[in-house]
C-alpha cells in the first residue's frame, strides 16, 4: 500500500494542479476493490488527507462508499 500511495500523489497532484490552471472546480477520484479487504476504503481517506494537507485553501473533500453486500458474502 505504501507504493501504491505514493504513486496516486504524484498522479493525483498532476491533475488537480492542472485542473487549478485551467480553471476548473471539480475533481472525482475512485478507489474500488471487491476483496472486501477495505483497500479502497483506506486509499480514500489516505487520499482525501493528502489533498486536504497539499491545497487546504478552498478545497472541499468529500468521501462516499457504496457499499455491494453481493460481492462480500462469506463462503457458505
Amino acid at each position: 500500500m505504501p507504493k501504491f500511495l505514493e504513486l496516486i500523489k504524484s498522479l493525483v497532484s498532476i491533475n488537480i494542479d492542472d485542473y487549478l490552471a485551467r480553471g476548473f472546480e471539480h475533481l472525482q477520484i475512485n478507489f474500488g476493490c471487491t476483496g472486501g479487504q477495505h483497500r479502497s476504503v483506506y486509499s480514500a481517506i489516505k487520499i482525501a488527507e493528502f489533498i486536504k494537507e497539499k491545497y487546504p485553501e478552498g478545497t472541499e473533500v468529500s468521501i462516499h462508499h457504496d457499499e455491494q453486500p453481493q460481492l462480500n458474502i462469506s463462503n457458505q
